[in-house]
């Protein structure tokens, strides 16, 4: 059980705020209290904001006008002071540079932290974003979870780290806040011919809610997710527990034969490897035997062996390609991506059978 006395709030809550609760409750006009106090409308709005500290005196004034006594008001302007020294003060070099390795500018924008400007208050966002008590606890995280990613050393390895690690938390907190049915490889594997016939709609607004639904029943949360700054990924897989797989996207190149092609990986890796690691997709990360597996995967589950052989024949033009996906099953611009993978067609020859998207329809 947590001992009460070492809770530390990571916000800070102004005495003003319980009194405008006070207020709301008994239906008392911010007006009328002031009358009863003593104070104008600028001096009662400071009160509210906490610009105005609650002494002695004004302590007893509240306590007659809405109670419940000059105590309970005194302790909570001391508790909100308190808070105000806490989280508000001068940063240390370590915890700058470790703010400086976070992409707190997307981590804001995205609401994954607060907008607040205070350097302290950012440091205090992130250790609780990442569930850790101190920076000391990010260096053994931060190194874990680079050897499991394989990241390749650069000039912004650290500053890489830590974007990818924040856009893997917010899956993880996404994951576990979704209900979905115990993972189930067999499940998932049956599924995968539903799952391709999906590549046929263009609108993600109507594919992505029915490809969750299907890898729901498979025991795996699909979350899709814009990166922050300085994250190199396009996909990432693991087993967030014993019973629940998580998929995340980024739809980093806006383009169907990506977006789908990284979903087969990523599903590939939960198939082939099970619970080994936490595997993320993109540029910046070594091309492992795993990789490989999850490329091929990916590559015979959207266009089979049989067909794959036959490519080069129906790379002419847009009428035979588009027989050929018809064929196939899938939509024509994952044909016109594999096969400038394959180099049967030049990088960007055909590009108009392919879907784009844009994140205003995601």
């Amino acid at each position: 059980m947590m001992n009460n006395s070492m809770f530390q709030p990571t916000w800070i809550s102004p005495p003003g705020e319980t009194i405008l609760d006070i207020l709301s409750d008994r239906e008392i006009s911010p007006e009328c209290l002031a009358d009863n106090i003593g104070y104008d409308l600028d001096g009662i709005k400071a009160l509210f904001n906490g610009s105005h500290e609650i002494n002695e005196h004004l302590a007893h004034k509240l306590a007659e006008a809405i109670g419940p006594d000059a105590d309970f008001w005194l302790t909570r302007e001391q508790q909100y002071r308190e808070d105000v020294s806490r989280i508000y003060r001068k940063t240390s070099k370590t915890e700058d540079s470790w703010l400086a390795d976070l992409p707190i500018k997307s981590m804001q924008a995205f609401g994954w932290i607060s907008n607040s400007e205070s350097k302290s208050k950012k440091v205090i966002d992130c250790l609780d974003y990442f569930g850790i008590p101190d920076i000391s606890a990010w260096k053994d995280i931060s190194a874990q979870f680079s050897k499991e990613t394989r990241f390749r050393t650069s000039q912004t390895f650290d500053q890489e780290i830590g974007a990818t690690a924040a856009w893997v938390r917010f899956g993880e907190s996404k994951a576990s806040k979704t209900s979905c049915k115990p993972w189930d490889r067999n499940q998932l594997l049956s599924s995968l011919e539903t799952i391709r016939a999906l590549t046929h709609i263009p609108e993600p607004a109507l594919f992505i809610p029915e490809l969750q639904s299907i890898l729901n029943d498979s025991g795996v949360v699909l979350v899709i997710s814009k990166t922050p700054d300085g994250c190199p990924a396009s996909g990432m897989a693991k087993f967030v527990s014993a019973d629940k797989a998580l998929i995340m996207l980024s739809f980093r190149y806006l383009s169907d034969d990506h977006f789908w092609f990284s979903l087969f990986h990523e599903i590939g890796h939960l198939v082939l490897h099970g619970r080994k690691s936490t595997f993320v997709e993109g540029e910046g990360f070594e091309c492992t035997k795993e990789e490989k597996e999850a490329n091929e995967f990916a590559a015979l589950t959207l266009i089979p062996t049989g067909f794959r052989e036959s490519m080069r024949a129906h790379s002419a033009d847009y009428r035979s390609i588009l027989k050929f996906s018809k064929s196939v099953g899938i939509a024509p611009g994952i044909v016109v991506g594999q096969m400038q993978h394959e180099r049967i067609l030049k990088s960007g020859h055909m590009n108009k059978l392919k879907v784009r998207y844009s994140w205003s329809t995601i």
